[in-house]
């Protein structure tokens, strides 16, 4: 079982604690610990969400006339860790960002075993 993950992010480098999503008494579930591999094994999907995430923040960065390095998704997202659903009909994993432009809401980039990505605030994967 993955506790940390270290991942090159859009350039950059991380060290994510992997938080799987368990009720106290339960345990991981065969699906948490393959969809970790899978998204370990397949990180291209994270230059495929790039793309996503700058669709889904591209009003409001374009709307911030502080932020000056709108083309830097880092200067409004900054990655935290990553999430791992307790699901055994449709493992994901979803990296918890935290989020310039909605701090009470954070923001999720959730991944499915199939490779499709979903991007939208944590309650997308909470």
């Amino acid at each position: 079982m993955i506790k940390i993950m270290n991942i090159i992010l859009w350039d950059r480098a991380f060290s994510l604690e992997v938080r799987y999503d368990c009720y106290e008494g339960e345990n991981i579930i065969p699906e948490q610990i393959k969809i970790v591999e899978d998204f370990e094994s397949h990180l291209e999907w994270l230059q495929k969400a790039r793309k996503q995430v700058e669709i889904y923040c591209k009003r409001d960065v374009e709307a911030d006339d502080k932020n000056y390095k709108k083309d830097n998704i880092f200067s409004y997202i900054k990655p935290e860790y990553l999430f791992v659903k307790h699901d055994e009909v449709h493992p994901r994993v979803a990296l918890m960002c935290k989020y310039r432009y909605d701090l009470e809401h954070g923001l999720a980039i959730v991944f499915s075993a199939d490779g499709d990505v979903s991007v939208g605030i944590q309650d997308i994967i909470l």
